[in-house]
């Protein structure tokens, strides 16, 4: 693998800061942790990055010294107990940070999903109560920006995570059958997933999930966590895959069909793949994002199934899932080559079944070029 320049990464993220305005980024997301750290940090933590260029690390006592060892150069300093806000309150002292504007994690505009990490409210009212003439702000974009357009050491590793998929899928699907359970068919893909490299399915939705029948047809029904339901014959499994592998994220998901599809499910079928094929075209640099999404809610409105597809058609991928862009009509981003994506479709019918596209995508110099090699179809078994 590439080497990646946890340092030039820093820098950037203390130039942004001041072309935003603000004095320091306190990150508290762990995407940002992973991102600035390049070490596995899963409790309570932050990143302070000034404005004139100085980075360090707060962290849990409880796990630091792995971190230290794993990490790239960090300078850290340890809390116990409850004491998070109080030593980042001494932080910001220590360099002048009395007064100002610093930017926090507080939420991303547009999206339902909070981001792992993201500053508590408690946190807040602790830092705002006693650092009065601080000006805390949201500042998720001055890491977002920084991180939403990949180089070639990021890419790399999205396109391992995703082969790694690639994989996970591939044992899954051979492993459906009649009988088999939804828990059955996960422990085979984290098993693969495993052998090939992930240290973690990274999703807050069950980790590997895989749902069947009518727990693929829950309306806008976005989460199957595997339970011990045994698959049947012509229904449809979704295989949802979350691989992380040198800490960057690979999310798959595609649906696979046992059996024969009758009348209503072949017309949710026909609709799905059509509204994939027309998100993966629409992926042209220089467009708006929210205009790749209106085009695949209009492909839902042809077929007259609007009322059971998702408005929302993926998100960003890196070292964090729930970051930009945020494939949605409220997006303010334009497809740009070097954006990593999750491409998603999602088409849910109470009673009929569901299916979900969750797909890896490179932005290219002309359009989207998918990280994995299975097809972005419903993979049929008979």
């Amino acid at each position: 693998m590439q080497s990646i320049d946890f340092q030039a990464r820093r820098k950037r993220v203390a130039q942004h800061a001041r072309e935003l305005g603000f004095d320091a980024y306190l990150g508290t997301r762990q995407g940002a942790l992973h991102y600035l750290s390049g070490a596995f940090m899963p409790w309570r933590g932050a990143v302070l990055v000034t404005a004139d260029g100085h980075c360090e690390f707060i962290y849990w006592a409880m796990d630091a010294s792995r971190v230290r060892a794993e990490g790239h150069q960090m300078e850290m300093y340890e809390f116990e107990f409850s004491d998070f806000p109080q030593l980042i309150r001494q932080r910001l002292e220590h360099h002048g940070l009395t007064r100002g504007k610093v930017a926090l994690d507080l939420s991303h505009p547009g999206a339902a999903q909070v981001a792992p990490g993201m500053l508590t409210a408690a946190e807040y009212f602790d830092l705002s109560s006693h650092l009065p003439d601080i000006r805390f702000a949201n500042g998720v974009d001055v890491i977002d920006d920084v991180m939403l357009i990949k180089d070639a050491a990021e890419i790399e590793r999205l396109r391992h995570a995703a082969e790694v998929s690639d994989y996970g899928f591939e044992q899954g699907m051979n492993a459906v059958r009649a009988g088999a359970t939804e828990n059955e068919i996960a422990g085979e893909i984290e098993r693969a997933i495993r052998r090939r490299g992930s240290t973690w399915s990274w999703a807050v939705t069950g980790g590997t999930e895989v749902g069947a029948g009518e727990r693929t047809g829950f309306l806008r029904g976005v989460t199957q966590q595997a339970t011990d339901r045994a698959i049947r014959q012509d229904e449809f499994v979704i295989l949802d895959l979350h691989p992380l592998l040198d800490l960057y994220m690979a999310d798959t998901a595609l649906p696979v069909f046992l059996g024969k599809p009758d009348p209503v499910q072949s017309k949710l079928i026909d609709c799905w793949e059509e509204t994939v094929q027309t998100m993966l075209a629409s992926l042209t640099p220089g467009r708006p994002i929210a205009e790749c999404a209106s085009r695949g809610i209009a492909v839902f409105e042809k077929h007259g199934l609007s009322e059971f597809g998702l408005p929302l058609f993926g998100h960003g991928l890196g070292t964090c899932a729930r970051t930009r862009p945020f494939i949605n009509l409220r997006s303010r981003d334009v497809v740009t080559p070097g954006m990593v994506v999750a491409l998603g479709t999602h088409l849910y019918r109470p009673g009929a079944g569901g299916m979900r596209l969750e797909y890896p995508v490179l932005i290219g110099e002309h359009g989207a070029e998918p990280l994995v090699r299975t097809e972005a179809c419903v993979h049929r078994l008979p």
